[in-house]
């Protein structure tokens, strides 16, 4: 599997002469999003931000499914921004699947932690009124403001490594389910994308994370960096993907993801050279073998 670095290179690689492109496309869903988002709260329209949703997903797949095509050497075609409504209805579906999961994952962890967070407050109070006197009263307030905090502090941590974790766990369901399978449905497409990621969260944490420089560039832009940093990103995520594949293809064949083979095919890193360059070198080596050999004629000789 490429490291980050070298799929951070192959992505600016395959994105030569795309880069316009993809920025023109982000700065329409950039206008219409941001119009529909306007609209809805200044004229109280509710239903334009079931709208807003719908333009996002629409829109998002489509920048990666032509991302992917770009990745798999097809080149840009716009024909291939638009998928069949069955696409739409699956990632849709397995989107309220996975935003109903979060919820309840988030609920059950808030409970708990206002929980432990009640009980240790009502233990320091309990402790003070045993003996409680004027004196000891504005140290505990002090003491449990600064303690309230701390602990806020941690479960604020604890709640956002929680949440990373989920959503790296299905970081590839836009990817698995524009394959278009139709045998994998939205709760296989969310089953197929946690086991695809299982060990590999941490390295994908760190691709992620080495774009932090751009992004504080992005920020003396004005924001307007953004439409190139957005599409740079997510080609990366369609890299990371398509090595994911590769190098877990007995598990991708039995989920029946792309094939990995089919994925490579436009590959243009360094390692595609040399591995092409080593095949050509069997290739001569077997024809070397395979030339007949030329023996002389004695007769001649004798002649």
């Amino acid at each position: 599997m490429l490291s980050n670095k070298e799929i951070r290179a192959l992505s600016r690689e395959q994105l030569k002469g795309h880069w316009l492109k993809f920025v023109l496309i982000n700065l329409v869903m950039m206008i219409l999003v941001g119009g529909c988002s306007y609209i809805a709260s200044s004229k109280q329209i509710m239903s334009l931000t079931f709208v807003q949703l719908l333009l996002q997903l629409i829109i998002g797949l489509g920048i990666y499914k032509l991302l992917l095509e770009i990745a798999k050497g097809k080149g840009f075609s716009f024909s291939n921004f638009w998928q069949p409504g069955r696409v739409y209805l699956r990632y849709l579906l397995a989107a309220i699947l996975l935003t109903l999961l979060v919820f309840v994952i988030n609920l059950i962890l808030m409970a708990i932690l206002f929980a432990i967070s009640f009980s240790m407050f009502i233990g320091g109070a309990s402790s003070v009124m045993a003996g409680i006197s004027s004196e000891s009263i504005l140290p505990f307030l002090a003491s449990a403001g600064g303690g309230l905090l701390v602990l806020l502090f941690i479960e604020f941590i604890v709640m956002f490594a929680i949440n990373i974790y989920i959503t790296y766990s299905y970081i590839m369901l836009d990817l698995i389910v524009l394959a278009n399978h139709d045998d994998i449905g939205a709760i296989d497409s969310l089953g197929a994308s946690r086991k695809l990621m299982k060990g590999y969260k941490w390295r994908f944490f760190k691709l992620m994370l080495s774009f932090i420089g751009w992004a504080i560039l992005c920020i003396f832009t004005l924001g307007i960096g953004l439409l190139w940093l957005s599409t740079y990103i997510n080609m990366s995520i369609v890299n990371f993907y398509l090595e994911l594949l590769k190098e877990r293809e007995e598990l991708a064949k039995e989920l029946n993801l792309v094939e990995p083979v089919e994925a490579y095919s436009g590959y243009t890193g360094d390692y595609q050279t040399q591995e092409s360059e080593t095949v050509e070198v069997k290739a001569i080596e077997e024809v070397k073998v395979e030339e007949p050999v030329k023996t002389e004629d004695p007769t001649q000789d004798s002649e």
